[in-house]
């Protein structure tokens, strides 16, 4: 998440790296994943349908899924906000990593844990 945060905030692959090296070089910095995001395919193609489920947020007590921005057969384009998920310690705007077509939603005020499914994209 912090490397697609990263991203999108700094479109310089230069200074993207640059960052990316000095988090790295940091012994308290970890990620799930060593993917690089640059070189990352976000891109769905047409008629595959993904299933988006809900994030690891290490303390997910009381996670709730508190708002839609979007409704079954929106289109959206990678990195919209789709949803708001919080509890008592964080607020999180949810961003979608792909373009595409909503297809469902899972129900609002739902409480959330690892794993959930939010939603489901399908690729125009």
């Amino acid at each position: 998440m912090i490397k697609s945060l990263i991203h999108r905030l700094f479109q310089s692959s230069k200074k993207r790296s640059e960052i990316l090296n000095d988090l790295k070089s940091n012994p308290n910095f970890q990620t799930e994943s060593e993917t690089d995001f640059n070189q990352a395919d976000f891109t769905l193609k047409k008629g595959k349908v993904e299933t988006i489920y809900s994030p690891n947020l290490g303390n997910q007590k009381g996670l709730v899924l508190t708002k839609w921005y979007v409704e079954p057969d929106d289109l959206v384009n990678q990195g919209e906000i789709i949803c708001l998920i919080e509890n008592e310690n964080i607020t999180m705007e949810f961003e979608s990593f792909y373009s595409g077509k909503i297809i469902s939603t899972c129900k609002l005020h739902q409480k959330l844990s690892n794993g959930t499914e939010l939603f489901k994209i399908e690729g125009i």
